[in-house]
Parts: structure tokens; C-alpha cells; sequence
């Protein structure tokens, strides 16, 4: 790893899906495609002998409690990813609070072992709702992954920290919480950490503003199983329009080649390892600017 650099390796992190549930039909059932993909990217990582945190979807983990194992066994953290892929900004907080806590509890028994981190699907904490991290700590996690400190359509929360904080919360609670990586230039915050833009972004540049961002803070990345799959698309039966099938899956024929030599020139270790690494920065959420909610 290049001694230039203040924090590293990358967090590697997994959210566990199958596309066709997650992002297009939520009552649809999750495919063995979606668990195929997983431990072609099991091997993967076993092969670059890189451990990541695995965010996992609760129907996921019904549906294939064998892979939940897998992964565990493998040394990768389980964490996760709540239940039924439902943005948080579309639920009421008892809603939310029994969506989590319905995954957390399968993980937990499936497993033997604590539950310690959390994203939501789609990035939706965001400055609306807010609240959610309140329920978390409520339920004994110790730390979040689900803000995007960029400004985009449907997520993100522009002037959120960059850098992991702890987040200091109502009553006296407080969890870490590791912001998804983005670069700063030009006055705006530019998403840089994995999934679609990782895809879209030409190798040596990812690669390039990784490094950028480790001179000064950890490097959170992101990805989800069905990027390493390219022919989906062409192979799952669903009427899947023109424009999001080029949104969802321009890229992917290039992914797997990008992860490799992210992971190869940087190595990538999971998020448990960086929670209790050192005191993070206390955050007040309360201190974020009075801007309109998303």
C-alpha cells in the first residue's frame, strides 16, 4: 500500500440483494441468481484474501440461510441491510423500528453472535429522516452506514461530514457512523464510493480518488453482487425498460476487472475492524444547516 496514505485499506462493503426485488418489484420472490452472484463474489474476495462487511437483506437471509453461514464462515462481518428493501423516508417510525428489528433478530439467531452495523436500502437517511438513528441505537447497534454526504434526487445529505463521526443522539446515545466516500472539489461533494459510480467512472480514476481520499479519511466502497453479473439483464424475464436497464447496467461487463485491481493495489477490510478503532469525532446532527428536508 503506498506509505502517502493516512487511512487505509478501503472499507469494503457488500450490500446483499437480488436487483429484481431490491430495485424493481418488492414483492417479488429472491432469485437463486441472487445467491449464485454472492458466492462468485465470496471467491472473489477469497481470492484477494480481502475480508468485507456484508450488509444482508433479511429476505435474503431466509431465503438462503446457508449463504448467511457462508459468509460467516469466510470471515466476513454479517451487518444489516434491514428486511424488506423499503426506504426508510416511506415508513413511519414503528414501521421502521419493526422492519429492523425483523432482521436483526434472524441474523442474530441464524448466527449466534451480535449484530453491530447497518444500512438502509437505497441510502434514506437522509436530513427527513433523520430519526432512524434513534431507533438504531435504540436497538443495540453501534454503528450506521446509510449517508451519502452528496446531493442527489432521492438521497444524500450534502452537509454531513465526510469523515466518520459519533454521532451524538437524544438521552445521551450515540453510534459511529461511516458516510459513503466522496471527494470535495469545486466548491460540491461528488460521489466516488462504489456501486454505479465505480461502474461509470474509468478505473484509474476510481483508483486515483481512492487514494485521494485515504490521505485523509477512510475510504468507505460500496457494491452489490448483481454488478458482477452482466448478462442479467438479458437472462431474468422481466420487462425491464430501455432506459433503466442502460442506468442499472451500463458498466457492469467492466466491474468485476475495476473491483480486482481496487482490491489488488489497496487490499479492503470491513468496517467492525475501523468501529472501536479510534475516539471518531462527536457529531450533533442537530448542528446540520436548517436547508429544506429531503
Amino acid at each position: 500500500m503506498p506509505g502517502t496514505l493516512s487511512y487505509g485499506p478501503p472499507i469494503i462493503s457488500i450490500d446483499v440483494e437480488d436487483w429484481p426485488q431490491s430495485s424493481w418489484d418488492r414483492d417479488l420472490p429472491i432469485t437463486d441468481r441472487a445467491a449464485d452472484n454472492t458466492r462468485r463474489l465470496l471467491d472473489l474476495l477469497a481470492r484477494a484474501e480481502v475480508r468485507a462487511t456484508m450488509f444482508v437483506l433479511g429476505k435474503m437471509a431466509e431465503r438462503v440461510p446457508g449463504l448467511l453461514r457462508e459468509i460467516d464462515a469466510a470471515g466476513h462481518e454479517v451487518a444489516s441491510h434491514g428486511y424488506g428493501h423499503i426506504e426508510i423516508f416511506k415508513q413511519s417510525r414503528d414501521e421502521f423500528a419493526a422492519d429492523l428489528k425483523r432482521s436483526k433478530d434472524f441474523l442474530e439467531q441464524s448466527l449466534g453472535k451480535r449484530v453491530r452495523g447497518y444500512r438502509a436500502p437505497d441510502f434514506s437517511i437522509v436530513r427527513g429522516s433523520l430519526w432512524a438513528l434513534d431507533v438504531l441505537a435504540e436497538q443495540g447497534f453501534d454503528y450506521d452506514s446509510s449517508i451519502f454526504p452528496v446531493q442527489r434526487p432521492r438521497y444524500g445529505i450534502p452537509d454531513w461530514p465526510l469523515e466518520p463521526t459519533r454521532v451524538q443522539l437524544a438521552g445521551g446515545a450515540s453510534l459511529v457512523e461511516f458516510p459513503i466516500a466522496s471527494y470535495r472539489a469545486w466548491g460540491k461533494n461528488w460521489p466516488v464510493g462504489g456501486g454505479g459510480y465505480h461502474r461509470l467512472l474509468p478505473g484509474l480514476a476510481g483508483r486515483w480518488l481512492a487514494k485521494r481520499v485515504m490521505q485523509s479519511r477512510p475510504f468507505v466502497f460500496y457494491c452489490h453482487p448483481y454488478e458482477f453479473d452482466p448478462r442479467e439483464f438479458a437472462e431474468i424475464g422481466l420487462a425491464i425498460p430501455f432506459k433503466v436497464r442502460l442506468h442499472q447496467g451500463l458498466g457492469r461487463g467492466r466491474f468485476q476487472s475495476r473491483f480486482v485491481r481496487l482490491v489488488k493495489k489497496f487490499g479492503g477490510c470491513r468496517m467492525i475492524d475501523l468501529v472501536d478503532a479510534q475516539a471518531w469525532p462527536a457529531f450533533d446532527p442537530n448542528s446540520l444547516s436548517s436547508a429544506a428536508a429531503n
